[in-house]
């Protein structure tokens, strides 16, 4: 439990947006191999009661497709980096946290990542009822993030759309863009239409060799905590 509260804490990501380039918010990222679903859900909902997490959001997902993770993700959202540091300190102070990690001694921890956003083009990341994350390898940043936007103006997209910046980990992919809708069918029919589109082949041209895509893995939002 000690290496899984060490980790816990030590990452942050990215804070919900709702328009494109808001600088310094992020988010933690935990990837936690937990028992059960219900273990997943209800220490998490019980932790979040406490008054250590009453500005906190805090979003669970469960792996359904992709690179085999871990069965979920836990992903908290930060205005800023005083408001991570000011949180993390209320929960690793309050009794609710030494309860859920007691709750959770059997739950596999596999590690934390830091990601800041760089575009939102769509609705807040948590509103999104399934998720597709595609893990990119970029060289070239500004040419990428512009050709997304260019692409998202052409043919839109299922209701979230967002990129982010990679900033912890290994650097085998640099950045992930996100892909939400409403549920399952939303996002991959919005994907079929997108792979066949004139939008993302201009795309494709745009970034050329500069763009890797190294793994795409997808998320169902269980439940959503916080404002």
């Amino acid at each position: 439990m000690n290496k899984r509260l060490s980790l816990f804490c030590a990452s942050a990501m990215m804070l919900v947006l709702t328009g494109p380039s808001f600088a310094q918010q992020s988010e933690a990222v935990h990837v936690i191999d937990y028992s059960s679903p219900y273990q997943a859900e209800s220490s998490i909902a019980a932790l979040m009661q406490d008054d250590s997490m009453k500005d906190a959001r805090v979003t669970l997902y469960a792996q359904t497709f992709g690179e085999y993770g871990a069965s979920h993700l836990v992903v908290e959202d930060f205005d800023s980096y005083e408001q991570y540091m000011s949180t993390t300190e209320d929960r690793m102070a309050s009794h609710a946290w030494s309860r859920y990690l007691l709750q959770t001694m059997d739950a596999d921890y596999r590690g934390s990542n830091l990601v800041t956003v760089v575009d939102d083009h769509g609705a807040p990341r948590h509103t999104a009822g399934y998720l597709a994350a595609f893990l990119i390898h970029t060289t070239d940043p500004a040419t990428y993030r512009s050709a997304m936007a260019d692409m998202n103006k052409a043919i839109g997209n299922p209701g979230v759309l967002r990129l982010v910046a990679v900033r912890a980990g290994k650097r085998n992919h640099t950045h992930a863009v996100l892909v939400g809708g409403a549920d399952f069918k939303a996002v991959n029919e919005y994907l079929d239409k997108l792979n066949a589109s004139d939008a993302f082949a201009d795309f494709v041209e745009k970034v050329g060799d500069t763009r890797k895509v190294v793994a795409v893995n997808m998320y169902r939002r269980v439940a959503t905590w916080g404002n």
